[in-house]
């Protein structure tokens, strides 16, 4: 079969219904149906981007079928087309209605003196995200008779034949920039590369989360999606692209804001209420499309801040492990009074001060911040139980208290409660494992050798003395007696006692090297603090000051250099350190806040400052 004369070429941004229907208008002055007809071919056939029937109008009208593949939408399933390299569902597409640009349309007719023959549908215009014209910065008109013959889009008969019609529809369109996200979609079309979240996934995942979030964040959660207009949708995609076109960083902010602004229900955020269409959306029993990794990363926020309980479905998917819970919840589950509870994580710094009056159900906290603590509250041993427990008497565990051996769980102004006044589990346990390590059994002591209690009274001793010196190693005579439990094991020998305290020890107390190191009383408690790892300045014993050896305060002064010093020991001023300092990017080793004083690391430190 000849190809038909004179040949009318397909358009590079127009549709292959367009170009049927501009084919029509060209060699019969006719409608695109009875056109088709002629040949064969069935409109619904076309519409729906047969591959077969696309051909064919190509060969009869002597057209290279490529670039009309290219802009055919092409049916793959139910309700499921292809564009290019897009999978798509029927809502990305415009459905029956016909969008267009009346601006366009006159350009169209001037450029083709044949009625009908220059009107071109673009294939932009059949893209649901697409409400407005690049070229004139036109919100498109949108058209729809609700016959049968919508789905050809034929602008022939669509579009007003008289131009002041078109001009009064023109005047009535909103004038407007195209939104960043139809720019996004029609470069991806194009094969351009965006943003690299909006690019990981499907075109159509990504225009949905950005229009649905944006919908949220422009008309609030109470909008409901049936409600949004056409114009409404495009506000909704140009404020939903500040947030997506950021990534996952952007999205989790743009969603604790929603939080923050939503309605609460007794103090806690709802995410039905703070995420509003989002929400609903992506937490629908069947969902016709797979929304893409903005679930994911919902449902991860909302486990990270909402209390919910283990096999709560959330987002379509039970939940295994809650992140977080309110302090009542907590309380209820660990057996535990929930102003107790409170007071606890207050005072370890897991709830604000500024929060501990308020109500337990309306304070959430994380489970991994929870549950040392839970756990520590749990296997805490009462102070009243601690002789029994330790087989010490009351002044022995007193003196365990004081050189810190034994921790309570709360700080001072919290031990009005009897979990409070409690001691860590596991400084007991640490306790009775240094006993049986340090100290050599035996099964028949020696006269010499007698109980902690009255080794104190022989030598005159206060018991915090006498356990410095057994903890720190010195006391090599001491012994455990076998078949015997806790401290009534330990007998000690009250001459080696007296030897070790009437000869000088080398050193000084702790309180005299925070003085020759220049740090405050705070800042050396934390130096010879057991924290992560080492203390950084050794000491022997424990308690409010104890003792730090020569060697100790050597090896601290080789290794590290406390930044107040410098100016001391280099002979430069403190702004000249602080400059070198500056210019070297010299770090502290610790968080000076934390610390209370600035400590570098000698090794760090420029040949400027060595000494």
């Amino acid at each position: 079969m000849r190809p038909l004369f004179p040949v009318l070429p397909f358009a590079s941004d127009e549709t292959p219904l367009s170009w049927a229907a501009r084919q029509a208008a060209f060699h019969t002055g006719g409608r695109l149906a009875p056109f088709l007809n002629d040949f064969d071919l069935r409109l619904s056939a076309l519409a729906s981007g047969e591959r077969d029937t696309v051909l064919r109008l190509c060969e009869i009208a002597g057209q290279d079928p490529a670039p009309v593949l290219r802009n055919t939408i092409a049916a793959t399933g139910k309700r499921r087309y292809h564009l290019r390299d897009e999978d798509i569902s029927v809502a990305f597409t415009t459905g029956p209605v016909t969008r267009y640009c009346p601006l366009c349309v006159k350009e169209d007719r001037a450029s083709e003196p044949r009625p009908g023959a220059g009107l071109r549908h673009r294939i932009a215009w059949r893209l649901a995200p697409v409400r407005t014209c690049a070229r004139h910065g036109l919100a498109l008109v949108e058209a729809r008779s609700g016959t049968w013959d919508d789905i050809a889009h034929e602008l022939q008969v669509i579009v007003p034949r008289d131009e002041a019609a078109l001009d009064s529809l023109a005047a009535a369109q909103a004038q407007r920039a195209p939104s960043p996200l139809q720019d996004w979609v029609l470069d991806r079309l194009a094969g351009r590369s965006g943003p690299d979240w909006l690019d990981a996934q499907g075109i159509e995942q990504a225009v949905r989360a950005t229009e649905m979030l944006g919908a949220v964040l422009t008309f609030g959660p109470d909008r409901k999606a049936a409600e949004m207009t056409g114009q409404m949708w495009d506000a909704a995609g140009r404020a939903g692209w500040d947030v997506t076109a950021g990534g996952e960083t952007a999205i989790r902010a743009a969603l604790s804001e929603l939080m923050e602004t939503g309605p609460r229900s007794r103090g806690i955020a709802r995410p039905r209420g703070c995420y509003g269409m989002l929400f609903s959306w992506l937490s629908a029993s069947r969902l016709a499309r797979d929304p893409g990794p903005i679930r994911d990363i919902l449902r991860a926020h909302i486990l990270d801040t909402v209390p919910v309980t283990r096999g709560h479905v959330v987002l379509g998917t039970p939940v295994t492990e809650p992140q977080v819970g309110t302090v009542a919840s907590v309380a209820a589950a660990e057996g535990l009074h929930p102003l107790t509870l409170r007071n606890i994580l207050v005072a370890k710094g897991v709830v604000p001060v500024s929060r501990q009056h308020d109500p337990c159900g309306h304070i959430i906290v994380r489970h991994a911040e929870v549950d040392p603590v839970v756990h520590r509250l749990k296997n805490a041993v009462p102070v009243t139980q601690l002789p029994e427990v330790l087989g010490a008497s009351r002044p022995l565990v007193a003196a365990l208290l004081d050189l810190g051996l034994l921790r309570r769980i709360q700080d001072q102004a919290l031990l009005v409660s009897k979990w409070g006044k409690a001691v860590e589990g596991a400084d007991i346990e640490a306790l009775r494992v240094r006993l049986e390590r340090d100290v050599m059994p035996v099964e028949v002591p020696s006269d010499q050798l007698v109980p902690l209690a009255k080794a104190a009274e022989k030598t005159r001793l206060r018991l915090t003395r006498i356990l410095e010196l057994l903890f720190a190693g010195h006391l090599t005579r001491a012994r455990r007696l076998q078949n015997t439990g806790g401290f009534t094991a330990i007998i000690v020998d009250p001459t080696e006692i007296k030897r070790l305290v009437e000869t000088p020890r080398p050193g000084m107390r702790a309180s005299l090297a925070f003085m020759m190191l220049g740090v405050s009383p705070t800042a050396g408690r934390r130096l010879i603090a057991d924290g992560d790892g080492a203390p950084l300045l050794q000491s022997d014993g424990q308690g409010a000051d104890p003792w730090v050896r020569p060697e100790a305060m050597a090896a601290f002064r080789r290794t590290f250099a406390i930044k107040k010093r410098l100016s001391l020991e280099t002979g430069l001023k403190s702004g000249t350190v602080d400059r070198i300092i500056k210019e070297h990017r010299v770090p502290p080793i610790f968080d000076p806040r934390r610390i209370g004083a600035t400590i570098y690391r000698r090794s760090d430190l420029p040949e400027a400052l060595t000494v």
